[in-house]
């Protein structure tokens, strides 16, 4: 996963020279960031799968599952904020804003 999250992040960034994006990449090499990453997008999995309330949202190609991963490690590494992920999240996938809103509850890193 970490060859998969470094690569979607250059791409998103590519051309981009804010310090929190740059840094964003740097924390994509870091094994023990991208450990403990794994370890809460396998939890919210786990939740997720165990709630038959959880509208799921369709990410059904690899494109799309490489964007989810791009923008919640990004929310997940306070890059961008719960409420910039959630409008990007809305933006793709218009009718699953409480599927976002769920997701960012969860995802959240206490840090």
């Amino acid at each position: 996963m970490k060859k998969i999250l470094f690569g979607l992040l250059i791409v998103l960034l590519s051309g981009c020279t804010t310090l929190k994006l740059n840094q964003a990449v740097a924390d994509a090499h870091d094994p023990k960031v991208v450990q403990a990453y794994e370890k809460t997008l396998n939890d919210v999995i786990k939740e997720v799968q165990n709630d038959p309330s959880y509208k799921r949202i369709p990410l059904d190609s690899k494109a799309e599952v490489d964007w989810f991963i791009t923008q919640s490690f990004l929310y997940w590494d306070k890059k961008i904020s719960r409420d910039e992920f959630v409008k990007r999240g809305v933006t793709k996938y218009p009718g699953y804003k409480e599927s976002f809103e769920y997701l960012a509850d969860r995802i959240k890193q206490d840090k």
